[in-house]
């Protein structure tokens, strides 16, 4: 079931080439020379692309969303690993999980975890959920990386 929806959360990155093009138009519109222009480029190129500045901003933004949440959290997740990134914490008292993540497209997804069938190694989590009770808008299948 979905609860809430926080797909304003992607905006980060259509902001972060906004802020790329920016970075490469002025020097451009100032009219400095070619090779002030490409210090610019190869700047604005590694510290857009080549950090995660951009899903540490979402992860935080995530993080801080979640949390206020009240519900209680006995077993919380938050990761970020290559393009994933998520918070997922089960709430005992009631046998739910509640995640939201780029598997989710950041809506926040409750459910019972009676459910699912759970596959659990090292560094993951799978929930498979059981083909009766599958419906319409739900995940059939989603990942909780242990970070």
């Amino acid at each position: 079931m979905i609860l809430k929806n926080y797909k304003y959360i992607n905006l980060a990155y259509p902001v972060r080439l906004l802020i790329f093009l920016i970075c490469i138009s002025v020097p451009i519109i100032l009219k400095f020379e070619v090779f002030i222009i490409g210090i610019c480029f190869v700047v604005s190129v590694f510290i857009i692309f080549g950090t995660n500045a951009c899903e540490k901003a979402i992860q935080k933004e995530l993080n801080r969303r979640m949390s206020k949440l009240p519900v209680p959290k006995n077993q919380i997740f938050k990761w970020m690993k290559d393009s994933s990134i998520g918070y997922a914490f089960t709430d005992l008292s009631k046998g739910t999980i509640w995640i939201c993540s780029t598997q989710t497209k950041f809506e926040l997804h409750i459910y019972l975890i009676s459910e699912f069938d759970i596959i659990e190694s090292f560094e993951k989590i799978q929930f498979r959920k059981h083909s009766n009770t599958v419906q319409e808008n739900e995940l059939r299948e989603f990942t909780i990386y242990k970070f």
